[in-house]
């Protein structure tokens, strides 16, 4: 509110100054040549305080737009810093994935996930890489981190994984420390479970899971996952119940490697 009035105030005083300017003007038409040096004066001290007036005015025009062109380039900085960070980033995990790839002798392409699927029930991906990469059905898909899933569906160009969570997924593996072996499924969530355990193998929370390669899908010793829960009370009916946490994290996966 004071500075409204304020801005009120010296637009009253500049009013008068271009009345006066205007009356100026017209008093120097009436008396003629005589009056024109006082008329000429007043015009240009009148000109002068209105000058002095607005300068304040001007000065802040200049900076809002002085800090209008800063934050604009503050602006521009930080985006050109999020994206050079997002490419380290992005660097770094395809030079990881590139280390890996020298480690599978039977690896056929890199590819990338470029979405996801729309059923909650289903836990797909689509991937940019197909039948004329050289990929195809029942392959398996893999990460530094470990097993992601196999291939169900291709294309010339693209991909479909169906992912390690998948109520529908099914890897023959085996217990790292005893050489147990098993099937490793999907739950629909997060989790996987551990199948046909009996009781009387000893399977500890922190066990690692890896492939058996006996389905001749999946390669042999591949990482899967590590055991988070054993239930020995009859959950799953003739066998133990364990529950295995994947080592990849299907909601953070953006590049795999396929194999055969």
């Amino acid at each position: 509110m004071p500075r409204k009035r304020t801005l009120l105030f010296f637009a009253v005083i500049i009013s008068a100054f271009v009345l006066m300017s205007y009356q100026s003007k017209k008093g120097r038409q009436a008396s003629g040549t005589a009056l024109a040096g006082p008329l000429n004066a007043s015009h240009s001290a009148a000109r002068s305080v209105s000058d002095f007036l607005l300068r304040p005015f001007r000065m802040m025009a200049a900076r809002d737009e002085e800090n209008r062109r800063l934050r604009k380039q503050v602006e521009a900085l930080s985006i050109e810093k999020e994206r050079t960070q997002e490419a380290l980033i992005e660097n770094r995990r395809l030079k990881e994935l590139l280390k890996f790839r020298d480690t599978q002798p039977s690896a056929v392409a890199n590819a990338r996930v470029i979405a996801r699927g729309l059923d909650n029930w289903a836990h797909t991906v689509l991937i940019d890489k197909g039948s004329r990469d050289g990929v195809a059905r029942e392959m398996a898909a893999v990460t530094p981190k470990g097993l992601a899933g196999k291939v169900v569906s291709v294309s010339d160009g693209y991909a479909t994984l169906l992912l390690l969570s998948d109520i529908n997924f099914a890897a023959a593996v085996r217990l790292q420390g005893t050489r147990k072996e098993g099937v490793l499924a999907g739950t629909g969530s997060g989790k996987c479970v551990l199948k046909y355990m009996p009781y009387e193998e000893e399977v500890k929370p922190g066990d690692i899971v890896i492939t058996s390669g006996l389905d001749s899908l999946f390669p042999q010793g591949i990482p899967a996952g590590y055991v988070s829960k054993v239930d020995s009370g009859g959950k799953g009916g003739n066998f133990q119940y364990v529950e295995v946490i994947p080592f990849q994290d299907d909601t953070r996966m953006e590049e795999v490697l396929i194999v055969k």
